[in-house]
């Protein structure tokens, strides 16, 4: 009887979340080559592929697909019954992030912890919005990184610029809109603004590795918040209408004390800064 073990399934939601094995390892603080060997073990326990190669990405089969809605609810539920076994003083801390916040970010929060709970191990779950939104309302996350309004006590941080990008092989179909489902807050910013006039919403995408698949594939653009590296097989776009920006917030739990509360506030302003 096939099992789902619960660390190849976070390697997955990462990966899926992060658009990429290299990026979900430096989240996850693990090399390449152990996550990549968590997709091929849960591929090898289930039967068929989840993940195929496209040109330097990766795409999710059909099937892999229904697993990753799966694996998100899996997670959720076990989490929940550690912090509920365990207690929230005694479990690990939580950070629940959107999939748009940089590594510096990510780092600068772990630091902080580290430095303040040296004794709590800090996971990372990363999700859309909307689902960081529920950590909030909740109480399941010590500290949330989101896009727009978290709730009750958010805290802008910095307002991320939006780029576009369309596909690196070929001449860009600038007229074809590659977007998130809604709810997003940056699908509803694009469509809202004069960027988007003229262009027809091609394809709703559930995640980022959907996302940037679907415009290799389609040649369509999409707009994402501006890294320091570029999505493979993805080029940004120059010529086209500004976009605006977006804002990152941070929301954090009275779980954790009012200075490390305050230090992380601080740390991401700095980083945020940093990065400009």
């Amino acid at each position: 009887m096939a099992t789902l073990d619960i660390t190849r399934l976070r390697s997955l939601v990462t990966v899926a979340s992060l658009g990429g094995v290299r990026r979900a390892a430096d989240a996850l603080h693990l090399s390449q080559a152990a996550v990549s060997g968590h997709l091929r073990r849960l591929e090898a326990e289930l039967g068929f592929p989840v993940v195929t190669r496209q040109g330097r990405g990766i795409a999710f089969t059909t099937r892999g697909e229904d697993v990753l809605r799966e694996a998100h609810r899996l997670l959720g539920e076990h989490d929940d019954a550690l912090n509920r076994l365990l207690g929230p003083h005694t479990a690990d801390l939580v950070v629940v992030s959107t999939e748009h916040a940089t590594e510096p970010l990510l780092r600068a929060v772990a630091r902080v912890l580290a430095r303040d709970y040296p004794d709590r191990s800090v996971r990372f779950r990363f999700h859309r919005t909307a689902r960081v939104r529920e950590s909030v309302h909740d109480r399941s996350a010590d500290v949330a990184l989101g896009i727009g309004d978290l709730g009750h006590g958010s805290r802008h941080i910095a307002d991320l610029p939006l780029t576009w990008l369309g596909p690196a092989d070929r001449a860009p179909d600038t007229g074809k809109l590659i977007a998130f489902t809604a709810p997003c807050v940056i699908r509803e910013r694009v469509l809202a603004s004069e960027a988007a006039a003229g262009r027809a919403l091609a394809r709703e995408c559930v995640d980022l590795v959907g996302l940037l698949s679907a415009v290799r594939t389609t040649g369509g653009i999409t707009a994402l918040p501006r890294t320091p590296d570029r999505e493979p097989g993805l080029r940004p776009l120059v010529g086209l209408p500004p976009l605006p920006t977006i804002p990152l917030t941070l929301a954090t739990s009275r779980r954790l004390a009012p200075a490390t509360r305050h230090a992380i506030g601080s740390a991401l302003r700095d980083t945020g800064r940093d990065d400009e």
